[in-house]
């Protein structure tokens, strides 16, 4: 079934064009053990190798009729992955914070280039989970952002969406919606009802109210999201199937399945229209509506779309792709007679 997203973005442009842009910017554990000889027994004759203790950290999977297989301890795997996500972490933000301190010293603190400087860093920390740390910045971004801009400024508008975004992210949901839907209200009347960044936001409201459990709210407002950018965008414009898959999300979220479905179906439709039957984001689309059939009890109708995932996959992938192996499994399960 189709899932929303959320967006984030660092810099709102006017419709005229005003305001800058800018894009947001496993060791191994253990080796072999050294080898023992193995003791004789009475009888002169050796018994088998027994294998020394593992150490510590190390993990071994049997192998009958063999050695045991030394594998790497999965804590100690996920330790080491969390230990350089970290590290690249605190290289970013050490990277960004030379470069605010240049600004700082340059430029002064009320340049647009510094605020720019520290919604960066927001961003590299709400990136990297840490919310909170984020949050903290974002609220004094708002205050110096509508200092130096004033309140009605494009600039002032993100650094408020940018601060939803992350209440959000750390589970401060009402705080989030009540923030989004004063953007969205500041926005529509700043920006115009047509403008990106006005669609975008109230996208992203629409997506909190899903997870708030508003799900007709989310419902009417992301229909309203699909209708807008099909009058906006170009045709073939992603963004709308995005808001289509957004849609068919809510729907799913409020238990209205048919509708949910007939909004794949259109989405597939659409994929194959602007990317071409042989595109991974139509094959994608045919695993969605393939799933959701199933969900909505038309067994046969997700049978036959699954087996042409599974030519499709094979085709396009490789038989030997995860994903192939995937489809094939995922077939083979929903063919199998139901147990007594």
């Amino acid at each position: 079934m189709s899932k929303g997203k959320k967006t984030k973005s660092r810099v709102i442009r006017r419709a005229d064009g005003a305001g800058a842009h800018a894009q947001p910017a496993g060791a191994d554990v253990a080796g072999e053990p050294s080898a023992t000889a193995p003791p004789a027994d009475v009888a002169g004759e050796q018994s088998a190798p027994t294998p020394p203790p593992p150490r510590a950290g190390e993990v071994r999977q049997p192998i009958f009729g063999g050695e045991d297989a030394i594998l790497d301890d999965p804590h100690q795997v996920a330790e080491a992955a969390n230990a350089k996500r970290e590290a690249e972490t605190d290289e970013r933000l050490e990277e960004l914070r030379r470069v605010l301190a240049t600004s700082l010293e340059q430029r002064g603190p009320d340049h647009p280039g510094t605020l720019h400087a520290r919604a960066d860093i927001a961003m590299a920390l709400w990136q990297a989970g840490r919310h909170e740390e984020a949050i903290e910045l974002e609220q004094e971004l708002i205050a110096d952002t509508a200092r130096v801009h004033g309140e009605e400024h494009p600039e002032a508008l993100t650094a408020r969406s940018n601060l939803a975004s992350s209440l959000w992210s750390a589970g401060r949901v009402d705080e989030a919606i009540a923030m989004e839907e004063a953007v969205l209200a500041d926005a529509e009347r700043l920006l115009g009802l047509d403008h990106l960044a006005t669609l975008t936001a109230r996208a992203n409201l629409a997506f909190s109210y899903s997870t708030a459990g508003r799900k007709e709210d989310a419902v009417a407002i992301q229909r309203q999201v699909v209708a807008d950018r099909e009058r906006v965008l170009d045709p073939d414009d992603p963004d709308t199937l995005d808001a289509l898959a957004n849609l068919a999300s809510a729907m799913w979220n409020a238990e209205m399945i048919d509708d949910a479905v007939a909004i794949e179906e259109r989405i597939l439709e659409e994929s194959v229209r602007v990317h071409g039957e042989d595109h991974l984001d139509t094959l994608q689309a045919r695993v969605t509506l393939a799933s959701s059939y199933r969900h909505a009890g038309r067994g046969e109708e997700g049978g036959a779309l699954q087996d042409r995932v599974v030519t499709d996959s094979e085709r396009l992938l490789g038989k030997d792709h995860p994903a192939t192996v995937a489809a094939r499994k995922t077939r083979k399960l929903n063919s199998a007679p139901a147990s007594r």
